[in-house]
This record gives structure tokens, C-alpha cells and sequence, in this order.
């Protein structure tokens, strides 16, 4: 295996908030928690990995066994056995046709017996491993906008599906629609309904977009959506809380986490009438540099949750190099904090990544193979 990163880094954090001991001292299980990183390449066999676009989206079977993620323009589907490191199949899928995904995939997920929930830029719909279309998702619910409705991009971008209760949930990018809700559509009356979730306003507060001589620049907070027990978890990077929403009886509740070694949630005045890429980039630093909260993982290994988060430090022009700080943070299942630590990292981790056996697993690209960092945390 390639050496990555330094194989052994002490960590020392501050003391967080958790649940109360018998002597009324929090404790945080992270204080004195060590990693070790090593890099895996995946065996291509008699094929191979195309990295000139990376891995935008990818998703594991239940097991954790199994990877799962598309090439792009043409798409193919490609299925990694991640304890024996080697690529099991690589499949194309049409562009065109009855059993099209589009020439782009931007979301996909993993259901029962290797079924695919795939979201394309024109395309929506549930695969088999050979390619067809097993069913066609792509509707214009009722109970929503029209106009939104019909633009199944927007709506179903960030999307996750119920396989067994046949719903989808969604939420909407912030340009195309003004409500702070979670969209749940049932596909076999094709209608919607809106849980409203009020504090995720902070998204639409701090998300950015601006045009200059016709080229248009953004920064969005990103909002995440995890279906764990039966539940709804809604989740962004503007702030550490996060709501559950129950579609057993249809209630949302409001879940509030407080840390102590960084802020719970961005915070400051930001301007957000652009009108340069200077405007832009002065505006992105004050929000990068705070603290961006990423997606949450459940870690059945330790039945806990495994979070990271991170700060970025742009430079003053597009040419000049970034720095990161990054952090992670545990929860138990009900969302107690049990521990919090700085990570002592300064290279960027790729948004591809995922929690397999306790393990932190970014992707990395080792001379245009298939590789990932693989993090073992001991604490």
C-alpha cells in the first residue's frame, strides 16, 4: 500500500459538551483520539477507472461491503468490492431511449437487491446492475408549484428515495424555490407535501451567487438527507443543528447540538448583492472561514454518529493556495454529543467520502487508479 499521510498523529483537543458523569464533568471521547491513514487502490482487473471527472456521487450497499458510482458522458455504472479491492462490473447505461439515465448522473443510491436509485440531469428513475429501467420516477407531483413540477432537475437534484414506501424526499435548491421545507412525494398518487423546517433559512442566508460579465459564480450551503431508522435526518453545512422528521405520524422535531470546541452555526452580516468576482470572494472567505459542518454518518460499528466539519482559508485570487482545518465530532443515537476533536490535517479531503467499520474512506486518485485515504480512528 502507498503511504498517504504520516502513518500515526496525536491529537489533543479541548473537553466537550456530552452527557453528564457522576462527577458532574463532561466527558468527550475524543480527547486523546488517534488515526493512522494508509492509501488502497482498487484492482481494475482487465478494465479501467476513468478519474478525469472523479467521483461525484457514490453510494454503498448495506453492508458496507459493496461501492457503487457512475462514470460520466457516456454514464456507466460501476460496482467495487471494497474488501477485496477490485472492480466487480462496469456497465453502460443508455443515454436515450426507454431505459435512459441521461448523459449525466448526479445522484445515486443504493436499494434492495442492488436495485439503483438513479438522478440524472433529464432523467429519474429506479435501474437494475444491467441497465434497464425498472421504473420511470420522472412525475410532476401535485401539491406543489406547477412551474417547479415540471422542472424535475431542480426538484429532484438532492433527492434520497424509500424503496419499500415508494417516496421520495427532496430538498429544493434555494434559487428555485423559496421554502424552507422538505418535499415528500408519493410516487403512486404522484402527489407532494411540505414539512416545513423554519431554521433552515440560515441556508438561503448564507448561500451565494453572483454574475460578472456573464459569468456566474456560486457558493451554495449544502443541505444533506439521510434515511436512518425509519426517519428523516435533514442536515446542512451552515449549522451543527438538524431536524428528524418521523412519516410515521408526519412529525419534525428539532434537534439542537451544542459544541464547545467550535461554533454551532455560521454567523455575521454577509452581503449577498454581488456584482464582481472580488464582492464574490470577499464575501465566500468570511463564510468558509468559519466553521462548515459536512454530512452526518451513522457508524454501526460503534452505534454512534461520525460527523467532520471544516474551515477553508482562500487566498486573495483564484491562483493562490487554500488551507484547511478540519474536525470531528460523535454522537450517540440520540444526538447527544459524546466527543469532539480537531483533526491535525491539512490536506483537503474530497467531498467522496464515507464511514465504513469506524473507518474514514476519502477517495484519491493514485496514478489514475481507483484509490482511497483510509483513516483507522482509535479512541
Amino acid at each position: 500500500m502507498k503511504k498517504l499521510l504520516p502513518i500515526l498523529l496525536l491529537i489533543a483537543a479541548t473537553s466537550c459538551g456530552g452527557k453528564e458523569s457522576k462527577s458532574s464533568e463532561q466527558e468527550n471521547i475524543l480527547e486523546n483520539l488517534t488515526y493512522s491513514v494508509d492509501t488502497i487502490v482498487m484492482d481494475p482487473g482487465e478494465d479501467l477507472f476513468n478519474l478525469s471527472m472523479g467521483i461525484r456521487d457514490l453510494d454503498l450497499t448495506e453492508d458496507k461491503r459493496q461501492l457503487f458510482y457512475f462514470e460520466n458522458m457516456p454514464p456507466k455504472l460501476l460496482q467495487v468490492d471494497l474488501d477485496n479491492l477490485s472492480l466487480l462490473s462496469k456497465t453502460e447505461f443508455e443515454q436515450e431511449g426507454p431505459d435512459a439515465v441521461g448523459r449525466f448522473v448526479a445522484n445515486i443510491q443504493v436499494g434492495p437487491n442492488n436495485q439503483i436509485y438513479a438522478v440524472g440531469l433529464s432523467e429519474l428513475g429506479i435501474y437494475n446492475l444491467s441497465g434497464e429501467k425498472i421504473q420511470n420516477l420522472k412525475i410532476q407531483p401535485e401539491g406543489i408549484d406547477p412551474e417547479l413540477a415540471k422542472n424535475s432537475n431542480a426538484l429532484f437534484l438532492n433527492s434520497i428515495y424509500d424503496f419499500v414506501n415508494q417516496q421520495i424526499y427532496t430538498w429544493v435548491n434555494h434559487e428555485t424555490s423559496s421554502t424552507n421545507s422538505l418535499f415528500q412525494i408519493d410516487v403512486a398518487s404522484e402527489s407532494a407535501v411540505l414539512i416545513e423546517a423554519p431554521e433552515m433559512d440560515i441556508v438561503q442566508q448564507y448561500s451565494l451567487l453572483a454574475e460578472d460579465n456573464g459569468s456566474y459564480m456560486a457558493s451554495p450551503q449544502n443541505v444533506h438527507l439521510l434515511k436512518h431508522k425509519g426517519k428523516i435526518l435533514i442536515h446542512c453545512s451552515a449549522m451543527a443543528n438538524l431536524y428528524e422528521f418521523d412519516p410515521k405520524d408526519g412529525s419534525i422535531k428539532y434537534i439542537e447540538i451544542n459544541h464547545q470546541l467550535v461554533p454551532n452555526r455560521l454567523t455575521g452580516e454577509v452581503n449577498r448583492e454581488l456584482k464582481s468576482e472580488a464582492d464574490f470572494r470577499k464575501e465566500m472567505k468570511k463564510i468558509n472561514e468559519q466553521i462548515n459542518y459536512l454530512k452526518i454518518e451513522w457508524d454501526p460499528s460503534r452505534q454512534m454518529y461520525l460527523r467532520l466539519a471544516m474551515k477553508s482559508f482562500l487566498g486573495e485570487t483564484r491562483s493562490d493556495p487554500i488551507s484547511y482545518e478540519y474536525y470531528i465530532f460523535a454522537y450517540d443515537q440520540d444526538f447527544n454529543l459524546l466527543g469532539e476533536s480537531k483533526l491535525d490535517l491539512e490536506e483537503r479531503l474530497d467531498y467522496s467520502f464515507f464511514f465504513k467499520d469506524g473507518k474514514l474512506y476519502s477517495y484519491v486518485n493514485v496514478d489514475d487508479e481507483l484509490g482511497f485515504a483510509v483513516f483507522t480512528f482509535d479512541f
